[in-house]
């Protein structure tokens, strides 16, 4: 099977730069590594988008679609292109839905809507303070999405992923091993954290 790796944590944690360099490094030993995120930008992944920009649906039905979203990137994407040779980087996975829609729902229901979903083989981090995250964001001009203006909903989810790398509040199929990473630091030094631990998975 494929080591698959997903990078999870608050807005402006800096998932997206992580991924992309850990991504150049296993490429630079010569592996091949799909680089993947969620919401995807298919049909589903689609209508998540605009509901965030725009939202027009109900917290219940939005979580149904975040994990129907997640059914069709691992058979889409991630299941058909599984072997030893292939590592699979995510942007946000399961995790991401349990943090953030769990503040809304009940928790509990979220991950049991999700517990069929592949449990990876490692599950980073990038812990924030959310007011850091704030302010990198609005400083690479990205577009706050609702959510993302409220600072103590962000402080919450905070909160749900710290709960969930301690292995609480998720269904026992998706426990996994958690690297939790200072989000603060300088992004070559959170990188070479990384390292530390994926290069024992090269």
């Amino acid at each position: 099977m494929s080591p698959f790796i997903v990078i999870e944590g608050i807005d402006g944690s800096g998932k997206g730069t992580q991924a992309r360099l850990l991504k150049e490094r296993l490429e630079d030993l010569g592996r091949n590594v799909v680089l993947t995120s969620e919401p995807t930008k298919g049909p589903i992944g689609k209508m998540i988008r605009e509901h965030l920009s725009n939202p027009f649906l109900d917290d219940e039905s939005l979580s149904l679609l975040f994990a129907a979203d997640r059914i069709e990137h691992l058979e889409k994407e991630i299941r058909p292109i599984m072997s030893p040779d292939t590592f699979i980087i995510s942007d946000r996975y399961v995790y991401s839905s349990i943090a953030y829609q769990g503040q809304k729902v009940d928790m509990e229901w979220v991950g049991e809507i999700n517990k069929y979903a592949d449990r990876p083989d490692l599950a980073i981090l990038l812990d924030i303070d959310p007011k850091l995250g704030e302010r990198r964001m609005r400083d690479r001009g990205d577009e706050l999405e609702y959510f993302e203006e409220d600072r103590s909903f962000q402080e919450d989810v905070r909160k749900a992923f710290l709960h969930l790398s301690r292995g609480q509040n998720q269904p026992e199929s998706l426990k996994t091993k958690w690297l939790v990473i200072d989000a603060a630091l300088d992004k070559s030094e959170i990188q070479d954290r990384i390292w530390d631990v994926v290069s024992n998975m090269v």
